[in-house]
């Protein structure tokens, strides 16, 4: 195996890695009774990650685009839910076997992404109705949108080595072997803990954290090296919503003034978020602006 088939292949397994973590923890936070998703490979989502499954019907699922809640997703590239799987006539129904198989009633597919481009997707199931499965999609968009931030951040460590800047060997040359592999169990074992906290601002505070220690062990520094601005497409209403957030405004005003419930504003803003690979409202005005969508 020569040295690109190694890289590819180990960027395919921590990618993989990653959504079994963030699919682990959705389940284990009580986001929803069924979790699982994948990554996108040649158009297609490959499902390599369940969670709360009770038969093996999901673990080989291979969604099409345009095909099924997910297929939809894809080609939107926005969060989609269906309030009733079984019934829903604007779904294509491809994947009844496997979807009703588990009693999934609700259904809930969000696409991670890279600069507007789907990346992968992951699915949030509820046996329950509706009105007890709503509380819990707006944690599902925030957490699928941090794992959106955490792949974009592998992407960008692997190009950074591939262009020669990202040797923390050479850069951290005053740490030697053991110390450098400390680092890199520390930093698993700060991951590990992030996913088991259902505290949102403590979570918060160790992402941070993480992220600034996966800089260190990529040799990555934002001011010398930022990060490539990605192309996106955010909907007229999305950027109605930034540009108000950009001004500071609250979501209770934004809605007052653009004649809106709230609900509808912090759907608007979780949609933009997703799009924009971004963790915060603030970043996500950041991001928009150096992708010229903001003024």
């Amino acid at each position: 195996m020569n040295a690109n088939a190694r890289k590819t292949r180990a960027l395919r397994a921590e990618t993989r890695r990653l959504f079994v973590e963030a699919v682990d923890s959705l389940h284990r936070g009580g986001t929803g009774d069924v979790i699982f998703g994948g990554t996108v490979d040649e158009g297609s989502v490959a499902v390599e990650a369940v969670a709360g499954a009770g038969q093996d019907l999901l673990s080989s699922l291979i969604v099409s685009t345009g095909r099924g809640l997910g297929g939809r997703a894809m080609t939107e590239g926005t969060p989609q839910l269906t309030r009733d799987y079984e019934v829903d006539p604007y779904i294509t129904h491809h994947y009844d076997e496997e979807v009703l198989g588990e009693g999934i009633r609700v259904l809930v597919a969000v696409p991670t992404l890279r600069g507007g481009e789907v990346t992968g997707m992951v699915y949030c199931g509820h046996r329950s109705d509706y009105d007890a499965a709503a509380p819990q999609t707006g944690d599902l968009v925030r957490r699928v949108r941090q794992l959106s931030v955490d792949l974009a951040r592998l992407d960008h460590r692997r190009v950074a080595r591939e262009d020669g800047r990202g040797n923390g060997e050479q850069l951290y040359s005053d740490l030697d072997a053991s110390g450098r592999e400390a680092l890199r169990h520390t930093y698993a074992e700060l991951r590990a803990i992030r996913a088991s906290i259902l505290d949102d601002e403590a979570r918060e505070r160790l992402s941070g954290v993480e992220n600034r220690l996966a800089d260190i062990l990529s040799g990555h520094n934002p001011e010398n090296c930022p990060s490539p601005v990605p192309a996106v497409r955010l909907s007229p209403r999305e950027t109605d919503i930034l540009s108000h957030v950009a001004l500071g405004w609250s979501n209770a005003r934004i809605a007052e003034a653009l004649s809106l419930r709230e609900s509808t504003v912090k759907s608007y803003l979780n949609t933009a978020m997703v799009k924009l690979s971004a963790r915060t409202r603030h970043e996500a005005v950041s991001i928009a602006r150096s992708s010229n969508v903001l003024p």
